[in-house]
C-alpha cells in the first residue's frame, strides 16, 4: 500500500485522533461503532468516513457483529498509535 504525505497527515485530524485514543484505551478490545458515535457525539456518516480512512491507512480493523461493526487498532500499529497520541499530547 503506497501512502502519500497527505495520507499520513490525515491521521492528525481531531476526530481521527480522538477515535484512535478511544480505541487505544480499550487495550485490544473491540468497541462498537455505536459506542464511538455516542462518546464522540459524531453523526454515523461522519464516523463511517473517518473509520474508512483509518482502515485504508492500516490503523484500524473492523469486524461485523450482525448489523453492527466493531473496531480495534491493528496489533502491528499499536506502538505507532501510541507514539502519535504521545506527540499530540493525548496520552
Amino acid at each position: 500500500m503506497v501512502t502519500t504525505l497527505q495520507d499520513k497527515l490525515a491521521v492528525f485530524d481531531v476526530n481521527k485522533l480522538m477515535i484512535l485514543k478511544i480505541l487505544f484505551e480499550c487495550n485490544n478490545n473491540d468497541i462498537c461503532g455505536c459506542d464511538l458515535i455516542e462518546r464522540l457525539e459524531l453523526p454515523k456518516n461522519l464516523l463511517s468516513y473517518h473509520m474508512k480512512i483509518l482502515s485504508q491507512l492500516g490503523y484500524v480493523q473492523e469486524t461485523r457483529c450482525g448489523r453492527k461493526k466493531n473496531y480495534t487498532i491493528k496489533e502491528d500499529k499499536r506502538i505507532k498509535v501510541k507514539r502519535i497520541l504521545e506527540v499530540t499530547d493525548l496520552i
